[in-house]
């Protein structure tokens, strides 16, 4: 099954997509907000239980002297300065001038304060002993390990939320696809039935489901489908017959009275007459073919053939050059007769308006071979691209009745290809696909 931004299993699988992406960015965004809450919560709590087992070593004397006492856990004070009121360091660690000058930044502070610098977070409080400030207390906690608990708490959500898009996604389409994969193939199985096997029905006896109604319903539309197209061949095969003894007994008079030496102008008349009335038979004996199924018939041609076959039954145009050596052998599975009713009327709108040249190509595909027919005759307007294949539709030069490219369509399609304009002008081109053997 092809997929395409139009299909249905596409639709449905982008929207999961895009749904459990913003679900999972919602996500991952919540629970890193709330990690920093709690991060930036806990960093604070660690600094004041270090901040009041500082401040309560700190003494002061009668005199004002102030002195820490060391705490029973070396880090704090490997992480702690205190200084007297008026912001002179009274003890405090060994370390680089950057964090020392943040500390000493702190010395001045009448109210707790906390500031974040340097991949530190430090804390800063006031000493009040009776009703005076008389030191400061300054204490630091490294941010890094909160960091980098945070940037893998990130990367961990992401890979997360990756996976779980992903997945699915992938979930959606298996879980899509196995749901329509049914529904394509009886689409498929009913057009191959409407084309070639008009009796073929599902089977829904054991099936009460969506699918067996769907059934059900393609049935009655197979039903309808084979009933019509029963109808129209019989049609068409009683209208054939009947115009096949009238048009008999016009050639036998025709011909009779050629014989009868009327004179020249009489004679060319009478030729004109036996010709239409043996294009009016081809056309007949196509659509009796048609009516009778004979397309289906297990046979096989050339391209090669089947263009010398049209040309052989097609009189020479004087001064018309024909050129057929791009034409290659290649072996199409229909049979030459009915292939040549595809393509002869192509072959006669191009050497009816061609000024002076037609030539036949040939394009191979892996399944399909293409019979391109070019003339350098007028062209085709563009909007009568597709109105030149109905029927009933004639040019304004044309003394036939309008069947020609209708019918070359019919069979064509009936043998599994198909006519159509690849260029209007320039030249006109008509392209014949039929199936490869």
């Amino acid at each position: 099954m092809r997929w395409s931004h139009r299909t249905l299993i596409s639709r449905i699988v982008w929207t999961t997509l895009i749904v459990t992406a913003i679900a999972m960015a919602a996500m991952v965004v919540t629970v890193m907000l709330v990690l920093s809450a709690l991060t930036n919560k806990n960093i604070e709590a660690r600094l004041r239980d270090q901040l009041t087992a500082v401040s309560s070593t700190v003494k002061v004397d009668s005199e004002g002297t102030v002195t820490a006492l060391e705490t029973p856990d070396d880090t704090i004070d490997d992480t702690t300065w205190v200084y007297t009121a008026d912001g002179t360091l009274v003890e405090g660690p060994r370390v680089g001038h950057r964090l020392t000058s943040t500390a000493d930044s702190l010395a001045d502070v009448r109210s707790q304060t906390r500031l974040d610098r340097h991949e530190r977070s430090f804390l800063a409080a006031p000493v009040v002993r009776e009703g005076k400030v008389r030191a400061v207390v300054v204490v630091e906690a490294p941010l890094e390990p909160y960091e980098s608990t945070r940037n893998l708490t990130l990367v961990g959500l992401i890979a997360l939320a990756l996976t779980v898009t992903g997945g699915s996604a992938a979930i959606a389409a298996w879980a899509v696809k196995r749901t329509l994969g049914p529904v394509e193939s009886m689409a498929a199985r009913a057009r191959d039935w409407s084309e070639h096997d008009l009796e073929s029905r599902f089977d829904t006896t054991a099936a009460d489901d969506e699918f067996g109604r769907l059934g059900r319903t393609l049935n009655v539309l197979l039903d309808r489908v084979a009933g019509a197209l029963r109808s129209e061949q019989q049609l068409t095969s009683e209208l054939a017959h009947e115009l096949r003894t009238p048009l008999t007994a016009i050639r036998g008079e025709a011909e009779l009275a050629i014989m009868a030496s009327p004179g020249p102008v009489i004679t060319e008349r009478l030729d004109r007459v036996v010709a239409l009335v043996d294009r009016m038979s081809t056309t007949i004996s196509s659509l009796l073919a048609i009516a009778r199924n004979d397309a289906r018939l297990e046979a096989r041609t050339t391209a090669t053939a089947l263009v010398n076959e049209v040309l052989e039954h097609r009189p020479d145009r004087p001064g018309l050059n024909v050129s057929t050596h791009d034409v290659e052998d290649v072996e199409v599975s229909v049979p030459t007769e009915l292939a040549a009713r595809a393509l002869a009327p192509i072959v006669e709108n191009a050497f009816t308006h061609a000024r002076t040249s037609v030539q036949f190509l040939t394009v191979v595909h892996e399944r399909s071979i293409e019979i391109m027919v070019s003339d350098d005759g007028p062209g085709i307007a563009a909007d009568d691209s597709e109105s030149i294949f109905r029927s009933g539709e004639r040019g304004i030069d044309s003394d036939g009745a309008g069947l020609g490219l209708a019918l070359s369509r019919r069979v064509a399609r009936t043998l599994g290809g198909d006519v159509h304009l690849t260029s209007p002008h320039n030249p006109t081109t008509f392209a014949l696909t039929l199936p490869r053997s």
